[in-house]
């Protein structure tokens, strides 16, 4: 690709901030959808339920995405989503906490505990779609009352999936990280660049290029 129009759906400012310190070039394009996925779907077993339903929400918000872009005329451009969620044992689902107790409670479940972190990616050129997840490991310590109180009253919590952001001070809880670090903070660039790549644009290679204009 020449050029690229590279289109990141999401009001996310960590992955904004994730594909700048990356040098992909993109633009962004803030949805208002319900993402909710209908969990009556998950009937085919062939992935783990915390990695379909990521796939699901990335999913949900690449189909309005691509409508909003494609429908409106804009031509060679590649348009990316993704999602996170924490699930502290294969079959719950932490997203976002709702209020400060069920900060608490999602912080409760996770203290002394490994759990994933799970991200779901999708990208599409308008014509077909590559969708992938990514899975990490983290570790937390064992937490007090007094530390969960103080954290969830920080305000930090809110609007991260699982209820803490890694790269802030919930990053004090954690003992251990084992796969893509950036996967926990908003989104896997290793394997996004993988799925740019399929659609010949490697933006470790073209990353130098200015992003046309939407």
């Amino acid at each position: 690709m020449n050029g690229v129009k590279l289109i990141l759906a999401s009001g996310s400012p960590r992955r904004r901030e994730l594909l700048a310190a990356a040098g992909i070039p993109h633009s962004v394009m803030k949805l208002d959808v319900d993402e909710t996925p209908d969990v009556s779907r998950y009937k085919d077993r062939s992935l783990p339920y915390p990695e379909w339903y990521a796939r699901e929400c990335a999913g949900i918000k690449l189909r309005a995405a691509s409508e909003a872009v494609f429908g409106g005329g804009v031509a060679d451009a590649l348009v990316v989503t993704a999602d996170t969620v924490v699930s502290p044992d294969g079959t719950r689902i932490f997203g976002k906490p709702s209020d400060a107790e069920d900060a608490k409670a999602m912080l409760r479940a996770l203290s002394g505990t490994e759990h994933s972190v799970v991200g779901g990616i999708c990208v599409t050129d308008g014509k077909r779609t590559e969708t992938s997840s990514v899975s990490t490991l983290v570790r937390f310590k064992d937490l007090t009352e007094e530390e969960i109180d103080s954290y969830v009253a920080s305000g930090e919590p809110f609007g991260k999936a699982g209820a803490y952001a890694i790269q802030e001070k919930g990053s004090l809880f954690v003992e251990s990280v084992t796969g893509d670090y950036a996967n926990i903070v908003g989104i896997s660039v290793f394997e996004l660049r993988r799925m740019l790549m399929k659609f010949g644009y490697d933006p470790a290679v073209h990353s130098h290029r200015k992003v046309l204009s939407v």
